[in-house]
């Protein structure tokens, strides 16, 4: 059976380019073709979204701008895959809440998002907060897990999005691993993140490439992993961390956190802030870490049988 998916009502049309349209069988939505989009795809729930290596392009409405996310869950559970994602020409304006522009995302919703790739996810010279590839969220963001959701981020290439990669925040637990981030496309214009981890969320983030982010500035730094408040036990293990250059290539704001095993390898330009790994928790396990390139290599916890790999960028 093919139907057009409407905004809420499993259909909607855009403003230009090939209508998306769905065949369906059982729970899954094949996508039949590449198309366009002018406004947010929702995913039924319990359905998986297969994108069959087709591509959704995100576009502006006539007469106003592209909002929120390019596809999103439309209940409790849902699952991304095997999707392209982009974008065309969007207007530079800045939103907040549900109106932040992303490419996948699941917001109080369990799921797996994998085998997709998001590219040109932004909003030219940008710097509006808001453009990430792939966001997991769930209410509440104060540390306490009232509805643990749990997630899986896996085998996605993220190119060339706005201001993260893959942000996981509030209750979820979250398995993030293969995934290959490169930077952002507008970092000279705002404090980018690869890989952001955040607000009571745990994860696993395992055998990612993920490419480091430079700002101009004092204020903030970016990154290419950050742990900014993440609920102890989130591990970072494993990961070819950096292929390109960042303020600071690990970021821990978190305590009783895992850092093990991980390459953190500059190639670029130095920025204001030149930090291999920063753990500025209490109580983590920091330990066989290898940096190379960095101006400073460990700064607060110098954890334990790191290496400082001789040689520059």
């Amino acid at each position: 059976m093919r139907y057009v998916l409407f905004l809420l009502s499993l259909a909607f049309a855009v403003s230009a380019g090939a209508v998306c349209t769905f065949t369906t069988s059982g729970s899954t939505m094949s996508l039949d073709g590449d198309c366009t989009t002018d406004t947010t795809i929702l995913v039924p729930d319990g359905f998986t979204l297969d994108g069959s290596n087709h591509t959704i392009t995100a576009v502006d409405p006539m007469g106003d701008h592209f909002r929120g996310a390019v596809v999103a869950n439309g209940g409790t559970s849902a699952n991304v895959v095997n999707l392209k994602i982009s974008a065309g020409g969007l207007m530079n304006a800045c939103d907040a809440g549900g109106d932040r522009l992303r490419g996948i995302m699941l917001d109080g919703a369990s799921g797996t998002i994998a085998h997709n790739t998001v590219l040109a996810l932004n909003q030219g010279a940008s710097g509006c907060q808001e453009g990430n590839a792939i966001e997991v969220r769930n209410a509440p963001f104060d540390g306490t897990h009232p509805s643990t959701l749990p997630v899986t981020i896996a085998h996605n290439n993220l190119h060339n999005w706005q201001k993260t990669g893959i942000v996981v925040n509030g209750d979820v637990s979250a398995w993030v691993h293969h995934n290959d981030v490169t930077g952002s496309a507008t970092q000279a214009n705002l404090a980018a993140n690869g890989i952001q981890i955040g607000f009571g969320a745990a994860a696993a983030v395992e055998h990612n490439q993920v490419e480091g982010n430079s700002w101009c500035c004092a204020d903030a730094a970016a990154t290419a992993v950050l742990l900014f408040l993440a609920e102890s036990g989130t591990s970072v293990n494993q990961n070819n961390l950096i292929g390109g250059n960042a303020d600071v290539g690990l970021y821990a704001l978190a305590d009783g956190v895992s850092i093990v095993n991980n390459k953190v390898f500059e190639s670029g330009a130095d920025g204001f802030y030149d930090i291999g790994i920063g753990d500025y928790g209490v109580g983590n396990f920091n330990y066989n870490n290898k940096v190379k390139g960095y101006a400073t290599a460990y700064d607060g916890n110098p954890g334990m049988k790191n290496k400082t790999i001789p040689g520059g960028p």
